[in-house]
C-alpha cells in the first residue's frame, strides 16, 4: 500500500469511527462500553415495564425475528418501527428496546426489528431482510387498524431504512402505506462506497460495484414525491465530518434531484452519534416531541 492509500484509509478509518468524536469521554473504548450499558439496562428495564410480545418471526432466519412493546394499548394506536445500527455486523434488537417505556407512555406502540448480521450474510441479504420485516408490521397495523406509522433508523439501520424507501414496487405493494406519517433517519450512511477502504468491509466484503448499488445516496428517490409523509434526516453535532456530510448530501439530493416534499435536515447540538439515541430513553425528548407535534397535525387533518 502505498503512503497515499495508508494515509486515505486511516482518515476513513477515523472518519467512519463515530466513537472517536464523542466530546463525552477520553477514550472510543469507554464511549462504546457507556453506550452499550446505558442501552442494555435500559432495554432489560423495557421488558418489565411494558407489555411486550418478544421474538414474533417474519423470515427463516433466527434473527428474522421483531418484539412488540405496548400491546395493552388500543389497537389502533401509532406504532414506531426501529431498525438498529451497529455497522450492520454488531447490535442486536435485545440490545435496542430501551426507548420504548417512553413512547409506551405517550400511548405509541414500539416494534423493534431483528435482521442478521456481516460477515454472516451479506449486504444485500440484509437489506432484503428489512423490507419482509417491515412490510410485516404494515400487514400487523391494518389488522388492527392502526392510524398511523413511523420509522425510524439509526446509523447502519438508517441505510436499510433508505433503502426501503427508495424500492418503488415494495411501496406500491403495501394496501394500507397512506398510514406512513414519517420516517427519522438519524446518524445514517447513504455513500457506502466511502466504506471499501476502511477495516468496517473486513465485515461487509463489499464490491465497488456492491458498494454503488447499495447505497441511498445513488438510488431514485422521485416516486416519492407523491407521499404525504415527513421525512427527517438527523445527525449529530459530534458525528464525524463525514457522517455530517453524508447526511447533508442524502437530503440535498432528495431535495434538488428528485424533489421529495415535507423533508426536514438537522444537526442536533452537543449530541454524538450514541447520546443522539441515548437520550431517547428519558421521559422527555426531542424525537417524543417530535412525534406528539405529527400526531396532532394528524388529529386537526
Amino acid at each position: 500500500m502505498s503512503g497515499d492509500s495508508r494515509g486515505l484509509s486511516e482518515h476513513l478509518n477515523r472518519e467512519f469511527s463515530p466513537s472517536v468524536w464523542s466530546k463525552r469521554f477520553s477514550q472510543g473504548d469507554l464511549v462504546i462500553n457507556h453506550h452499550i450499558n446505558h442501552v442494555e439496562a435500559e432495554s432489560s428495564k423495557a421488558i418489565q415495564d411494558v407489555k411486550c410480545e418478544l421474538d414474533l418471526q417474519y423470515g427463516l432466519e433466527d434473527r428474522e425475528k421483531f418484539d412488540i412493546f405496548g400491546i395493552d394499548l388500543p389497537d389502533d394506536s401509532p406504532i414506531v418501527i426501529f431498525t438498529h445500527g451497529g455497522f450492520w455486523h454488531e447490535l442486536s434488537r435485545q440490545q435496542s428496546r430501551y426507548f420504548v417505556k417512553p413512547l409506551h407512555d405517550k400511548g405509541i406502540k414500539t416494534i423493534v426489528l431483528g435482521y442478521d448480521l456481516c460477515p454472516g450474510v451479506t449486504l444485500k441479504q440484509i437489506v432484503e431482510q428489512i423490507k419482509n420485516a417491515i412490510l410485516k408490521v404494515f400487514k400487523y397495523a391494518s389488522e388492527k387498524n392502526s392510524r398511523a406509522i413511523y420509522i425510524i433508523g439509526h446509523s447502519a439501520g438508517g441505510h436499510l431504512v433508505a433503502k426501503f424507501l427508495a424500492d418503488k414496487m415494495v411501496l406500491e405493494s403495501i394496501p394500507n402505506l397512506n398510514v406512513l406519517q414519517g420516517v427519522f433517519l438519524v446518524s445514517g450512511v447513504y455513500d457506502l462506497t466511502e466504506l471499501i477502504k476502511t477495516h468496517e468491509n473486513h465485515y461487509l466484503n463489499l464490491s465497488m460495484e456492491d458498494a454503488k448499488s447499495l447505497s441511498p445516496q445513488m438510488d431514485n428517490y422521485y416516486h416519492m414525491r407523491s407521499l404525504s409523509l415527513r421525512l427527517y434526516i438527523l445527525v449529530a453535532e459530534h458525528d464525524s465530518y463525514t457522517f455530517k456530510k453524508q447526511s447533508r448530501n442524502f437530503y440535498d439530493m432528495l431535495m434538488e434531484s428528485c424533489q421529495v416534499q415535507n423533508i426536514h435536515f438537522e444537526i442536533k447540538d452537543k449530541y454524538d452519534h450514541f447520546d443522539i439515541m441515548e437520550v431517547l430513553s428519558e421521559p422527555d425528548n426531542y424525537l417524543n416531541a417530535l412525534l406528539l407535534e405529527d400526531l396532532d397535525k394528524i388529529r386537526t387533518q
